[in-house]
């Protein structure tokens, strides 16, 4: 993106997600990247120099570093229905995260769940969380590849966390 790319703004609700394929985050979280504010603050978004959004942490909220080396705000009374402690290793935690997602074919902008506007690039995708059809916000194209696989139907979830294999930087990839 530079800064004479243009983006398309759209509501989160004009995307049909009924047939959108579901995935899963397969990125697990060192907890060295999980910092939790103790203090407000504004944490800016930036992925591959680009600023894609903007979000205040309040004192008690989840700051996470991504698997691009961006910063984003999880607020605190979400943070555990996103995320539980490894079971089978104590430093990290594992996603409860799916999502439906669409692609996008253009540039596009929209007001995220934290009410500032997000950016993805034609290529990122438009994600749905699956049990909260409200909360639509954007993934650019690397974060999402590198963080998400699609949901099997009648996947055995069962020893979920044992899957999750290493990657990149000691971020935990499936």
């Amino acid at each position: 993106m530079t800064l004479s790319d243009t983006f398309n703004y759209k509501e989160g609700s004009s995307f049909d997600f009924s047939d959108a394929p579901i995935y899963r985050k397969t990125a697990a979280l060192k907890k060295s990247d999980v910092e939790v504010a103790t203090e407000p603050q504004e944490v800016v978004t930036v992925i591959n120099g680009k600023e894609e959004t903007r979000n205040k942490a309040e004192t008690g909220d989840h700051i996470i570093t991504g698997a691009k080396g961006e910063r984003y705000v999880i607020k605190a009374a979400k943070f555990g229905g996103l995320y539980e402690e490894d079971p089978t290793d104590t430093s990290r935690y594992i996603s409860k995260n799916v999502i439906r997602a669409i692609q996008l074919d253009e540039n596009t902008e929209l007001t995220a769940p934290w009410g500032e506007k997000q950016r993805a690039a034609k290529g990122g995708y438009v994600a749905q969380r699956v049990d909260n059809p409200s909360d639509i916000y954007l993934i650019e194209e690397g974060a999402f590849k590198a963080t998400y696989a699609p949901e099997q139907d009648g996947q055995d979830r069962s020893g979920f966390a044992s899957r999750v294999q290493t990657g990149r930087k000691g971020m935990q990839l499936g």
